[in-house]
């Protein structure tokens, strides 16, 4: 085995990897902060790169920090907590610029990129978590899925967590309750590997204005013994949960689904509050996980659409709607479209309580819904796509709206760049471009893109 001493450049997302190069060759060092000098062991080679286990840190780097979470580390979550905020955001700029020149074509330099901006909060900024059930000696547990390590095989193993400082400190006394009625009850965990077992996930909503708490039990049957003593306990030790509802997912894997949704006890919904909309979220409602960096998005939308209030708004992907609702206010008329009837429901829910009269919402998929719907008339175009971005067939129906401008919102570079390569063909620009740091301590970012006709 090579043995070396190589200096972290840089990090490469979404894995965060620390990455060096030694001898022409570039080699990925789990644990590695940009800055560190290590020394390590090349433990699996490949044509063109290696990975490199870390031995020692033989002058760490001005930006290393010591993370706040005690399972950082093992828990496959905030995998930056050791780097430094201000360096996480001057990498994750640059790995947007770097992926919309290397994936798009685009002359990064040429182009109005804003600084990117920070979260108003670095901790306790996420609204929802998702815990994982798992087995440790014979018990149940609460947690994370294990770390991705490129030197062993991955068996998604579950990482008690008893405190996750990037959600809530109300995890630390709902867990206790949880895993206390589990193991009283004689609930197994479900098992991805193998597909058996009963308990998949627990599913957390805190709402940051309002303080209500919403639980949602995911298991692989509909019959689940004791909830509404579980409810009771779980309001007992912790008196803003205000429901919980059992989510019946049996497919294999470990994807979370709502298509099967039982409320136990407690409100069917709690309350947010958001850039002065008053919206309520149901377990399935698609809502930006940092509220507060949310409301500054949805600022940001309106300063670079530059609405005069005549204006049709069209939004695509509209989720439960509040771009959308934000943007009603210096609007003629919005209309939204979500794949989700569920996501619709809701947004027209969140458009009586708030008294928005200007603002329709339709169920379908892109594709189906600009042919059913085709607008003759479009001022400003909202996307908001899911990772995967925008398909071929809605990117050809998008082109021929002829919206006057278009935001764009996306949570993966790579799409972005892909899907904003296309718009200069049909006459639309790129006028400017901003990055948000929704998630700090992990490699997700937001970006905000305003495209005009030229």
């Amino acid at each position: 085995m090579t043995h070396v001493s190589v200096e972290i450049t840089d990090i490469a997302f979404p894995n965060n990897y620390g990455v060096a190069k030694k001898d022409g060759r570039v080699i990925f060092v789990p644990g590695g902060v940009a800055g560190d000098v290590v020394r390590i062991a090349i433990a699996k080679e490949n044509k063109g790169y290696a990975y490199g286990a870390i031995e020692a840190i033989e002058k760490p780097s001005p930006f290393r920090t010591d993370p706040v979470c005690p399972h950082f580390g093992v828990c496959g979550g905030c995998t930056l907590q050791d780097l430094a905020y201000e360096k996480q955001l001057e990498l994750k700029a640059n790995y947007l610029r770097q992926t919309l020149k290397r994936i798009g074509g685009f002359d990064v330099d040429r182009m109005e990129v804003m600084p990117i901006v920070a979260s108003p909060d670095r901790y306790f900024y996420r609204n929802k978590v998702e815990l994982a059930f798992g087995e440790k000696d014979g018990e149940i547990i609460l947690g994370m899925r294990e770390r991705v390590s490129p030197f062993q095989q991955y068996g998604a193993f579950v990482v008690p967590v008893a405190a996750c400082p990037v959600f809530s400190s109300v995890i630390e006394g709902i867990v206790p309750v949880v895993k206390e009625f589990a193991g009283k009850e004689g609930l197994a965990s479900y098992n991805v590997i193998t597909g058996k077992g009963l308990l998949r996930h627990l599913i957390v909503r805190e709402s940051k204005t309002t303080g209500e708490i919403m639980i949602t039990l995911e298991a692989t049957q509909r019959t689940v013994k004791g909830l509404s003593r579980l409810f009771e306990a779980l309001n007992k030790a912790v008196p803003p949960v205000k429901s919980l509802y059992l989510s019946i997912n049996n497919k294999h894997g470990g994807a979370i689904y709502y298509n099967q949704l039982q409320r136990v006890a407690g409100q069917s919904y709690i309350t947010e509050n958001i850039a002065g909309m008053t919206l309520r979220v149901y377990p399935q409602s698609f809502f930006q996980p940092n509220t507060k960096a949310a409301g500054v998005l949805y600022g940001k939308i309106a300063e670079v659409a530059s609405l005069s209030g005549d204006e049709q708004v069209l939004g695509l992907y509209c989720g439960m709607g509040p771009i959308e609702l934000y943007l009603s206010r210096c609007a003629q008329t919005v209309t939204g479209i979500d794949s989700l009837s569920g996501n619709i429901i809701n947004a027209r829910e969140n458009c009586l309580i708030n008294n928005i009269g200007n603002c329709v919402f339709y169920a379908g998929t892109i594709e189906k819904a600009l042919r059913e719907i085709a607008p003759s008339k479009t001022g400003l175009l909202v996307i908001d796509p899911p990772r995967s971005g925008i398909s071929k067939d809605g990117m050809e129906l998008i082109v021929r709206l002829n919206s006057r401008g278009i935001v764009y919102v996306s949570c993966n570079p790579a799409t972005l760049a892909r899907d904003l390569k296309v718009f200069p063909g049909h006459g639309l620009s790129v006028v400017s471009i901003t990055p948000f740091d929704f998630f700090p301590h992990t490699s997700h970012l937001e970006t905000l893109v305003y495209l005009k006709r030229m």
